[in-house]
């Protein structure tokens, strides 16, 4: 790693890389630790600022990519709980479409000290078991609503090396618990506050154009204004979390803005089956060559519509 780490963060990446998990709650707990050390020299912590903290990890990872967070999904984990409930709420109230916490906490009024009641009897004390041993990262007596981190100056020093770590550890974990692809970079996508990036699909229209040259909506099959055209996803963005001409259609804008997150029926997964290997053919038949067209053709290879589908389909 390039510095020889003192005993005390040896300790700390120890119970990182080595605690066991039944969910998500220590990753996250942890990652706290550390934010609230970049930002304040204070020892004592009340679990509030921590719940806050990890409440804001979960609500990003949630909207975004609805994530879950701990194996048994006929009861969530109680925080998960809570932030389900409060997305709800927001997207009933406010709008649907997803946003980072730090932008909108003013708009949500959660009850934070459930989240640290939680935290008293689960995490704040199990975090410092590891096998027969007991680390000393913080002082803790149970039941208390604080804890005294012995020395935030030393994490903040190293806290570029623990995100890391916490990340990885994380991403471990929503891959054992979710049937998703590329969950580190959704990890990473909704770290240190930033929103997943999603880039113009006007590029694509080179390619769709071949296949459906009219613009014919997919989904209602009627000729598409253009200032009504859209291109959207038929799996999901935000299961996906890529943009791959196999997953592509045009789409009236009504049509695509009440498509939202949810997955359609399997008469458009057939549909889009078929419309890959007419495109292909076009494309082929026109010579055009590029990086989307071979994976289109991998696609249609590999079967990654079925394959994709039935994954998200859960």
């Amino acid at each position: 790693m390039g510095i020889l780490l003192n005993k005390y963060i040896e300790e700390f990446t120890d119970l990182i890389s080595n605690c066991s998990m039944d969910n998500t709650y220590k990753m996250a707990w942890c990652r706290a630790l550390v934010e609230y050390s970049c930002n304040h020299t204070d020892k004592k912590i009340h679990f509030n600022h921590l719940s806050e903290l990890m409440f804001k990890y979960y609500w990003d990872q949630t909207i975004f990519f609805n994530l879950e967070q701990g194996s048994n999904l006929k009861k969530r984990p109680t925080i998960i709980q809570i932030v389900k409930n409060e997305i709800n709420k927001y997207e009933k109230n406010f709008d649907k479409k997803p946003i980072n916490y730090i932008r909108i906490k003013d708009k949500i009024d959660v009850d934070i000290t459930k989240i640290s009641k939680t935290l008293t009897y689960d995490v704040s004390w199990r975090f410092l078991n590891l096998g027969s041993k007991t680390y000393d990262t913080y002082n803790y007596k149970k039941g208390d609503k604080h804890l005294i981190l012995h020395h935030p100056d030393i994490i903040k020093h190293h806290s570029k090396l623990l995100f890391q770590l916490i990340n990885y550890r994380w991403s471990q974990k929503l891959e054992d618990l979710n049937n998703a692809p590329r969950i580190s970079q959704k990890v990473r996508g909704v770290d240190r506050d930033q929103e997943p990036k999603r880039k113009s699909l006007k590029k694509f229209k080179q390619f769709l154009d071949h296949e459906n040259p009219d613009r014919v909506c997919f989904i209602t099959g009627k000729a598409i204004p253009e200032n009504d055209l859209s291109i959207d996803h038929i799996i999901p963005w935000s299961y996906m979390y890529s943009d791959d001409l196999w997953n592509l259609v045009y789409v009236n804008k009504s049509i695509n803005s009440s498509m939202s997150n949810r997955i359609k029926k399997d008469d458009i997964k057939n549909k889009l089956i078929s419309r890959n290997k007419k495109l292909l053919r076009s494309l082929d038949a026109k010579k055009i060559n590029s990086k989307e067209v071979e994976e289109l053709r991998l696609a249609n290879e590999k079967d990654y519509v079925e394959l994709f589908w039935i994954a998200n389909q859960g």
